[in-house]
């Protein structure tokens, strides 16, 4: 089995995976979670005073379904539509500026056709991961996505101006997936960061 059939069948099992804990995180916590909710809410709205003891278990009953929701996503990422890579990181652009407060700026070099799609899918999902992560983490106003397509290897390269973290800090399993799907396609990323001075993903295409 050639190199390219090997890694292409890693990424193939790891999809597969994917899906099966999507699918058990849907139909088990995400329905359950969702449930109760929508029968505390009843009893809340029900009586008038409630305790101040339920309405914090409801706050957080209601994160833990946000957050549920943000593994479901991350588990089964979306596909390029025919905005485009590009286009659909504008989409995301907009929408962190309007629910979250972030500034997210995107500069391309070179047209992204060039790639092929399997390399496209990578760079799609590792930015959104690498977006998502400003936004949970950083604390950051402002994130910087730069795309070299026309460089040999492509580079891309996700920064922003938040906390940091220390480089001898435990490695995240939103981290780990990122460097799985940059090695799939013969590529690699590596991270940079600094507390208190924000954190740069960098993503190498295959050489």
């Amino acid at each position: 089995m050639s190199e390219g059939f090997a890694h292409q069948a890693v990424e193939d099992a790891v999809a597969r995976e994917r899906a099966r804990i999507a699918r058990e995180l849907h139909d088990g916590i995400a329905t359950d979670l969702a449930g109760a909710i929508s029968l505390f809410k009843l009893y809340l709205e029900k009586h008038k005073s409630p305790d101040e003891t339920l309405d914090n278990v409801f706050d957080i009953m209601e994160r833990s379904l946000q957050r549920v929701r943000e593994s479901l996503a991350d588990l089964r990422p979306a596909a390029i539509s025919p905005d485009g890579l590009v286009g659909d990181l504008r989409h995301q652009a907009d929408e962190f500026a309007r629910l979250y407060g972030i500034r997210v700026e995107l500069s391309t070099n070179g047209a992204e056709d060039i790639l092929p799609a399997q390399h496209r899918e990578v760079i799609a999902q590792v930015v959104r991961e690498a977006l998502a992560n400003v936004r949970r983490h950083s604390g950051s106003a402002i994130c910087r996505v730069k795309m070299a397509f026309a460089a040999r290897p492509f580079l891309i390269e996700v920064s922003d101006e938040g906390r940091g973290f220390a480089a001898a800090g435990p490695i995240g399993y939103g981290l780990m997936g990122m460097r799985e799907r940059a090695a799939g396609i013969g590529g690699r990323l590596e991270v940079v960061s600094t507390e208190g001075r924000g954190t740069t993903v960098f993503l190498f295409g295959p050489n």
